[in-house]
């Protein structure tokens, strides 16, 4: 029988196994940006929420995922990456490049690609809501 975790590293494997902030966050949550991407009948789909404090920066991630070992660690991963920044420069996160940084094989790139959709999705919302107003952006899930 063949490994299913051949070609992972132990970070990888580590994040796949006990994934850092899985879940979403609870009905009534303020300030919570959500971007989805990828399909289920397509074998991966990402959904990311950043709750945003009041200095415009991400206090916290969740993140809902359907898919392989690579796409679940990368969502834990990412999810780490992501916690002080703000959400324009979670736009510009490269999850590829985390993948390239971990090792993982080249079939595996559009699991990155996913992952990187789904949060600068949820990011483009922050983006959104400032053109309403930019003084108080109203976000909502």
């Amino acid at each position: 029988m063949s490994d299913p975790f051949a070609g992972y590293n132990d970070t990888v494997r580590t994040h796949f196994r006990t994934p850092r902030n899985a879940g979403r966050f609870a009905a009534g949550h303020e300030r919570i940006l959500a971007g989805s991407a990828g399909q289920r009948r397509h074998g991966r789909e990402v959904e990311f929420q950043l709750q945003v404090t009041a200095d415009g920066r991400i206090g916290d991630c969740r993140y809902h995922v359907y898919g392989c070992p690579a796409t679940i660690a990368l969502c834990s991963l990412t999810s780490e990456a992501l916690k002080g920044r703000t959400p324009a420069e979670a736009a510009g996160f490269s999850v590829v490049a985390l993948a390239d940084q971990l090792g993982l094989p080249a079939e595996k790139r559009d699991a990155a690609v996913t992952v990187e959709d789904a949060v600068r999705a949820a990011a483009g919302r922050y983006n959104a809501a400032l053109a309403v107003s930019p003084a108080v952006p109203q976000l909502q899930a």
